[in-house]
């Protein structure tokens, strides 16, 4: 009898988790789509529960405010661009030129392709709170660090004969960044095409690397 009540809360909390866990998604993809267009400052707690098709008690189950539901979405929106720049190989075989233009591909891609996640990233998570503040500050450094040992593969790889050092890396990472928030804050037909943005900073980094 014992093992059958232990099994019973098992499955109720495995079941409570799923539940929890699809709500969380719902939640998330409601955010990106609400803070990405309108922004996070004109978006209500109800809307993001209407759109994600969930209950307000549901919300403040999993979070207590919006606040901590755009820095949940930061963080994985800015875990997709990390992976994008750790994620860059590079061999001997390979032409500067072209590793870097694809280190930039793959890292901007997301935010290319779509604008939501651009302005979520770059515009709607900014000024919000001290707490996102930070956070910012360490996603800055820690691109910056993922920048510094796509450079140092270059090296290795026999691209290039030196890295940029020191605070190199932190400058690029928001120079690109104010690219960014600059093309969000540019209607959509005036903006360049995706590939030019792109070619444009990558000239950019050949400067600084070559």
């Amino acid at each position: 009898m014992g093992d059958d009540r232990t099994t019973a809360v098992v499955w109720r909390g495995s079941v409570r988790r799923m539940r929890d866990e699809t709500r969380r998604r719902q939640l998330m993809d409601a955010a990106l789509e609400l803070y990405g267009t309108i922004g996070y400052r004109a978006t209500t707690v109800q809307a993001v529960c209407k759109s994600a098709g969930v209950s307000s008690r549901s919300f403040y189950e999993l979070y207590p405010d919006q606040e901590m539901l755009l820095t949940e979405l930061y963080r994985a929106l800015n875990d997709e661009v990390l992976s994008g720049i750790s994620g860059a190989k590079v061999s001997a075989t390979d032409e500067l030129a072209a590793s870097v233009r694809a280190l930039l591909a793959r890292s901007l891609e997301p935010m290319l392709r779509d604008g939501r996640k651009a302005r979520v990233l770059e515009v709607e998570s900014v000024g919000v709170s001290a707490e996102l503040e930070r956070q910012r500050r360490i996603a800055y450094r820690t691109f910056a660090d993922a920048i510094d040992e796509a450079f140092a593969a270059f090296v290795r790889a026999g691209l290039t004969n030196e890295a940029p050092g020191g605070l190199t890396s932190l400058i690029l990472v928001g120079g690109i960044t104010e690219a960014l928030v600059q093309r969000v804050q540019t209607p959509e037909s005036e903006r360049s095409e995706r590939e030019s943005f792109i070619d444009e900073i990558a000239a950019v980094i050949l400067r600084l690397i070559t």
